[in-house]
């Protein structure tokens, strides 16, 4: 699993519902991650005094991200603060799916839809982001890493353990696609099983000459 960084801008927003119709909004946005039942401490812009329904921002943010989760929700709620209350505007929710496609470390620019309390769609979000300090934290210490997966196993019969390492080979394939592994991680297990495989056969080739003899 990846620890990281998250550095995004939140440049503006355009075409957003008018909720305050007597006078001008003071739109700002809050923002936090969402995932696995857990939220981030949320982050708020400035107002943007009269943006009314083109605010502009161009407001730094950054996140510290123990484990990167592929189901999290990057999440933003743009909300008109008067003088008494506070009335949502609407919300915004981008998957790290989204986030991480493409090169994850480059800057990229989105446009977002905004979703207003009726459900509907109205007004879009502007917002840069970048993932830094991309890191696979150690998996020596619970035993998950690659070292785990040929622990215990003993040939029993030619082909048993061939067998166990390309059911592992076929998971760590998948789990990489699906982005759910690290590209690092996946490539030090899936070289550790085409050397045991490579063994594997040798091994094979030796008793078959044995046994010719």
């Amino acid at each position: 699993m990846e620890s990281a960084k998250l550095e995004i801008v939140i440049h503006c927003a355009k075409g957003l519902k008018n909720v305050k119709h007597l006078s001008s909004m003071n739109p700002y946005a809050a923002v936090w991650i969402a995932g696995d039942g857990e939220l981030s401490k949320p982050q708020e812009t400035h107002v943007a005094e009269k943006g009314h329904c083109n605010p502009t921002w161009e407001c730094s943010m950054h996140f510290n991200i123990i484990s990167i989760n592929t189901k999290s929700t990057l999440c933003f709620k743009i909300i008109h603060r008067g003088l008494l209350t506070k009335r949502k505007i609407g919300e915004v929710q981008v998957p790290f799916t989204v986030l991480l496609a493409g090169d994850a470390r480059e800057c990229c620019k989105g446009i977002y839809q905004v979703t207003i309390p009726s459900g509907k769609k109205q007004g879009e979000i502007i917002v840069s982001h970048k993932f830094s300090e991309l890191a696979v934290s150690s998996s020596k210490d619970d035993g998950s890493g690659p070292s785990r997966v040929t622990r215990g196993l003993r040939r029993k019969k030619p082909g048993t353990f061939k067998m166990v390492t390309t059911k592992v080979l076929e998971k760590a394939g998948y789990s990489a696609v699906e982005g759910i592994t690290s590209g690092v991680a996946t490539t030090g297990t899936t070289f550790l099983m085409q050397q045991s495989l490579k063994d594997e056969d040798e091994d094979e080739d030796k008793d078959e000459d044995e046994r010719r003899r």
